[in-house]
């Protein structure tokens, strides 16, 4: 190759542009230009500005013409919130950490940023002030013709509580810790009286408090919980030392973790949640018309019909129901009873035949049952027993097929008639026709869309706060950005 070949080749090297790192760029910046017209964050404030948030400010004690610093304004920090979750961000660190960048959040703080300890407050010290701004919105998607109540869907899930597995611990150990507390307490108290009080000695004093009392909590709880057992009362049971109010709960994923059960009520038109509790409660059995009350409170009277699964369906919840004029659907999934173990399907008790001039039953042998007494089950139900001589049992050759379990020391075969209430036995009877099947085959898609949409879309996975009082506050919170969406979308399909 000839000098000028590789003169040529020397000049053709890739020349790229060189990234500089270390300087300082100054430059303008236009906030409402940071986000497009119909933005998340700008439709949520444009829509607060419509409602009364004067509750929120009660507590504010900056004033005009006074000294101190000036508060947030309500309005900003409810649209923080509501914006962070929609983005499924629920740590008020993450929220002051992204202000600095993230355009939605920019463009409501002004280019300023709120200190994580400010939003962490007022996220759950503002609860009565909540629950008025979720009934404001529930009036204004009712009187938009996005809520009817006509008809709504109970059902609940198990959200996981901010606590460890680990602070579970039975009574003996938490009054030890209790009396440590106290005697910690005691110790900063009579230090204080010798010392001068300094800003840590008050934290540490406040830390100490706030631990004391986590510990009464649940101390209390613990032996709620001993006295309501209904079984293996000798096993002591436990409480957490940071959040009492959280109870062991099976997840959908079939494991056991310290849970919260989060009740919502949906209304059937557009999905949108009309009523949230939270409990401590497992079961759902007794949470139906606690439900029913809170939305008769939030929207002025009960939903004309409500659909829920078998674990609301229970004697007591169709018979309140009724009586508030409910119609209620839900699967009742054992009406007859078991026969019992042993017993063949041809001596089940419905296959007696009952004398009414007598009032006794005759068995499937020609054997009478006369009556003995009446129990009272679960809900005041009453059932009327009735038994078989024990001769008459011991000398029967079905007797292996009828009783197989009878020792026969007191009597023969016994049988159980359950004397159901009128509105039970309607309630039955319509869940058995067709058009009641088919209303109550439309709640799975009504009823658990909306945890499916809180779980996914808005990391509603696991609560921040602990205590049942936080909890149901941060619940409202996501419910709230949760009927916002709803809200927005149905505008984007209406003007679509």
């Amino acid at each position: 190759m000839s000098t000028n070949e590789n003169d040529n080749a020397a000049e053709m090297v890739p020349r790229f542009e060189a990234i500089n790192r270390q300087q300082l760029v100054l430059r303008p910046v236009d906030i409402e230009a940071l986000i497009e017209p119909h933005h998340p964050a700008r439709n949520i404030w444009e829509f607060l500005g419509e409602l009364d948030l004067s509750p929120f400010a009660a507590e504010v004690k900056s004033v005009e013409g006074h000294a101190g610093r000036s508060a947030w304004e309500p309005r900003l920090l409810i649209s923080l919130w509501l914006y962070a979750y929609s983005r499924g961000i629920s740590s008020a660190r993450e929220i002051e950490r992204q202000s600095l960048y993230e355009p939605g959040l920019q463009w409501l703080t002004g280019l300023q940023v709120v200190n994580h300890h400010t939003l962490s407050d007022f996220r759950v010290q503002r609860g009565e002030a909540l629950k008025q701004l979720f009934v404001q919105v529930l009036g204004i998607l009712h009187l938009k013709k996005l809520i009817t109540l006509e008809r709504v869907t109970q059902d609940g899930t198990k959200v996981r509580a901010n606590v460890n597995k680990k602070t579970f611990t039975r009574e003996s150990k938490i009054r030890a810790h209790l009396q440590l507390a106290e005697q910690q307490v005691q110790e900063m108290e009579a230090a204080e009286e010798q010392e001068k009080r300094s800003r840590q000695a008050a934290a540490k004093k406040r830390a100490q408090r706030e631990r004391q009392e986590q510990l009464r909590q649940a101390l209390e709880e613990v032996q709620r919980l001993q006295k309501q057992k209904k079984w293996e009362k000798n096993k002591p049971c436990q409480a957490s030392v940071t959040d009492a109010d959280a109870q062991f709960m099976r997840t959908g994923d079939h494991g056991l973790a310290p849970c919260y059960n989060v009740q919502l009520t949906t209304d059937a038109v557009h999905g949108l949640i009309v009523g949230v509790g939270v409990s401590k409660d497992p079961s759902d059995a007794a949470h139906l018309m606690p439900a029913m009350e809170r939305v008769k409170q939030t929207l002025g009277r009960y939903p004309q019909e409500v659909v829920a699964d078998g674990d609301y369906t229970n004697r007591e919840s169709v018979i309140a129901a009724a009586e508030q004029g409910v119609d209620f659907y839900g699967s009742w999934s054992v009406i007859d009873g078991k026969p019992g173990h042993g017993i063949e399907p041809d001596f089940h008790p419905r296959m007696f035949t009952y004398d009414e001039r007598r009032n006794e039953f005759i068995c499937p042998e020609g054997k009478r049952l006369t009556y003995r007494t009446t129990q009272r089950g679960p809900g005041g139900a009453e059932g009327h027993v009735f038994v078989a001589r024990k001769q008459d049992c011991q000398a029967c050759p079905k007797r292996a097929q009828c009783t197989p379990n009878n020792r026969m020391q007191k009597h023969g075969r016994a049988i159980r008639v359950r004397l159901e209430d009128e509105r039970v036995e309607r309630f039955k009877d319509k869940m058995d026709t067709a058009e009641a099947k088919a209303i109550y085959r439309q709640r799975s898609q009504i009823a658990e869309f909306p945890h499916a949409w809180l779980k996914c879309k808005l990391n509603f996975v696991r609560f921040r706060c602990r205590g049942i009082s936080k909890a149901t506050a941060e619940a409202f919170w996501v419910c709230l950005t949760h009927n916002l969406q709803r809200y927005f979308g149905l505008q984007r399909l209406r003007a679509a």
